[in-house]
Parts: structure tokens; sequence; C-alpha cells
């Protein structure tokens, strides 16, 4: 829930800061703003806390390998983040024009992954450093799973499997509705 909170917040003002600017952002761009601003955020996390915070979490079949799956799942999750802030223009002209819709459908598949870690929590009764909200938190919080998978494959046009009512820069297109 803290992390919806702050993609919640990050998209906010991400579509607050657009307009001001005179370059506003529609819905799934402000979406994509706000995930990719919260991966940064916890992807660098991954890499001050590894030990505390996100080790404990990895289920004993898995423990040998703690730290190298808490450093890869930081680094999926800064590589996605940038992958979803690279802006459309310079993607054409990479080559690479279905990169941001990838990076979002791969942060998508990363969250089904990292169930396992959330849901290992509540059944151990643990705490997570940093996060001292009572056992309760660690039992909703796999709830909210699906909602970032969702909102991961929303931003980037893959859910609901329609292209997004956007211009190739994350703005409302000429005439749309600026959500």
């Amino acid at each position: 829930m803290s992390f919806l909170v702050l993609i919640s917040v990050a998209a906010g003002l991400s579509w607050a800061l657009s307009r001001l600017a005179g370059r506003a952002l529609c819905l799934r761009g402000a979406m994509r703003w706000g995930l990719a601003l919260g991966f940064l955020f916890t992807g660098c996390d991954h890499f001050l806390n590894a030990a505390t915070r996100y080790a404990p979490m990895i289920p004993d079949a898995l423990a040998a390998h703690a730290m190298a799956l808490v450093y890869f799942t930081g680094l999926a999750e800064i590589a996605g983040a940038i992958g979803l802030l690279l802006p459309a223009t310079l993607l054409a002209r990479l080559g690479l024009p279905g990169l941001r819709r990838q990076a979002g459908i791969w942060l998508a598949v990363m969250l089904v992954c990292v169930v396992a870690a959330n849901i290992n929590v509540a059944l151990k009764g643990q705490t997570v450093s940093g996060l001292d909200f009572g056992a309760w938190y660690f039992w909703v919080r796999p709830l909210f799973q699906p909602l970032f998978i969702a909102w991961a494959l929303y931003c980037v046009g893959a859910w609901p499997f329609a292209a997004p009512a956007e211009g190739a820069d994350g703005r409302a297109a000429e005439g749309g509705a600026r959500a």
C-alpha cells in the first residue's frame, strides 16, 4: 500500500507539473511517470537496504541467492523505470519504438514474480525494516499486487489491449480529453 501511495502521489505531481508547464500529460502519461518515479525510488532502495529490508523477505528456498535476487530486482526496477521515461521520439530514432511498452510489460512480469516475497513475509509473520505498519499490512500487501500489475500494463497501453489515447510523448493527443 505504501507503493500505491508513492506512485499515486508521483503521478499526481507529474500531471500537475506538466499542466503548469503547459504540456499536460494524459492519464496514461501521468500514471507512467508515477510508476517510473516509484520504481526509480524502490530500485535504488534495493541497493541501499538490500540486507536489512529486502533479503529477509526472500523465501527460504531461495535464501542462498537472496542478495543476488535483491540486486537483480533492484536493477530491473531501475531499468524498467528508465524505459518508461525515455522520450518516445528518442526511442523511435534509436529504432526501439516498442521499448516503453516492453518496459511496462516486463515490470508487470517482475511484479508477478516478487509477490512470493510479499506472501512469504505475511506467512512468516515478519516485519520489514522501514515498513513498521503492523502485521496486518503484510497480509493486505499481496492483495494490491494485481493493481500494480494492471497499472504497469495500462500505462503503456498493453492493457486493456487498446492503443493509448496519447501522443508519442505521453501528452494528451490533439483534440483528446486531458485526463
